[in-house]
Formats: C-alpha cells, structure tokens, sequence
C-alpha cells in the first residue's frame, strides 16, 4: 500500500466517521481494494511440506504434505500424507493420516488437486491417527503423526525467518501464508528416518524443499 494511498483511505474513513450520526449503527468501514470474488474462504491452517532428494535436483525419495486447518466448510483438523519413492512401488508408502475424514476428501479433492491435477495419482490410504508438535517453530520444528501402524516424524530444521507469501495460481484460488524456508530436515517412519536428504532448491523446482507455512488461506 503506498503512502499516498493510505493517507486517502484514512481521510475518507475518518470523513465518513465524522458525517455518519450516532443513531444510524457502526461506523463505515474503510473500503476493501480485495475483488469480491476473493471474499470467499475455501480453507485456512497450516500446511508445511518436505521433499527428500537422492541428490541436488535428483529425484524426490521421500515427501510428506502436511495439513493443519483451522478451518474448512468440513470442519477443522489435520491430514498427513506421506509418500515414500513414487508412491507405485511394491514397497512405497501412500498414506493420508487424518483425525477428520471428511477432511481428507476435501482437501485431496477440493484443495490440492486443484492445484496440481495429479496429487491423488496414485490414490492415498486414510488412516486415523493423533497428531502433535515439538520444537519452538524458529529454530526446528517437529511434526508427529501415529496411527496403530504407522508413526510419521517430519522435522524441519534451520528455518529461515518468517516472510509474507502470496500466489495466484491458475485455478482460482488467491492463496496467502507466511512461508518460513528450512535448510535441512528428516522424515522417521516407525523410528526409522527416510533416505534422502533437503537441497537447496535447483532450477525448475518451483518451491522449496522443505518449508513451514502459518496462516495458509485460500480465497475464491
């Protein structure tokens, strides 16, 4: 917002403040510059991520996509998913954590797909689980998920400090967050860490490789 802006918003509210009589309710709110067909509120939360690599630029080994929502038109929880090799493999794992079922629909449907078209190819398992973190969110950061099978440990260490992100993607949606970029991380199944590790981000990966997102919202 430029300060020439700003100082023509303030006046006109304080103008409409001074203009309206007590008897006719609150006062005017200052006016949005927001498109009104960004008013609407498709989901909001957190929603971190990580990718091992077997190298710089190489292949991604191992990934989990978290989600933490605050809220969404099927109500607030979490859904994990983990994918281990390219999900398709005799031995890959394929994992959607949740505590909200309806959620795990909404956001591999509603959400993510619309975003990157083939996010549920192949299809992920739900599985209900508990969740909860560790860390002070400034230096490290842990995320855990258990199940009666599985227990999935992500953690993001030196974690850059907080900046304002904004996307417009082709799909619709205005998404905004606070993004917080971390240098190195590990993904524990059952105890067990993943192979690969965090790189630096190569030519053509399009976002970090391992990162925390506060206040995600997605408008449309």
């Amino acid at each position: 917002m430029t300060q020439s802006y700003a100082r023509t918003t303030l006046l006109m509210w304080i103008l409409a403040l001074a203009a309206a009589p007590a008897a006719q309710g609150p006062p005017a709110q200052p006016p949005s510059r927001e498109p009104a067909a960004f008013r609407q509120i498709h989901i909001t939360g957190e929603n971190p991520g990580i990718r091992l690599r077997d190298k710089q630029g190489g292949n991604v080994v191992a990934e989990v996509n978290f989600w933490r929502v605050a809220w969404s038109p099927v109500g607030s929880g979490h859904v994990c998913f983990v994918t281990t090799g390219n999900g398709k493999g005799p031995n890959d794992l394929r994992l959607a954590l949740y505590d909200n079922e309806k959620l795990v629909d909404y956001v591999v449907r509603e959400t993510m797909t619309k975003l990157v078209p083939n996010f549920a190819d192949p299809p992920y398992t739900p599985i209900r689980a508990t969740f909860g973190f560790t860390g002070d969110s400034i230096t490290e950061r842990t995320e855990a998920c258990r199940s009666q099978q599985y227990t999935v440990e992500t953690t993001w260490r030196g974690l850059a400090p907080g900046n304002y992100g904004e996307m417009r993607p082709p799909n619709g949606f205005l998404m905004q967050f606070i993004i917080m970029t971390a240098s190195s991380g590990e993904i524990r199944v059952n105890g067990k860490p993943l192979p690969g590790a965090v790189y630096p981000m190569a030519p053509g990966d399009g976002i970090p490789n391992a990162y925390l997102a506060f206040a995600e919202t997605w408008r449309k």
